[in-house]
């Protein structure tokens, strides 16, 4: 007996399912890590810093 194609969406959709619940989560950011992490974004690349306005006018 074949299997239907309702039948394979449903296995796939828990095998997926299934996936996500074991993934490793990732630590959310707080909002003191994300401006640490665009400041050090900014120092890195000055066409970024510029459009933060974050440069020093020369």
């Amino acid at each position: 007996m074949t299997m239907k194609k309702t039948d394979l969406y449903k296995n796939l959709a828990l095998v997926t399912a299934q996936r996500m619940k074991n993934a490793a989560k990732t630590p959310k950011l707080t909002a003191a890590d994300k401006a640490k992490t665009k400041k050090e974004l900014a120092s890195a690349n000055p066409l970024l810093a510029s459009l933060m306005g974050k440069t020093k006018a020369k």
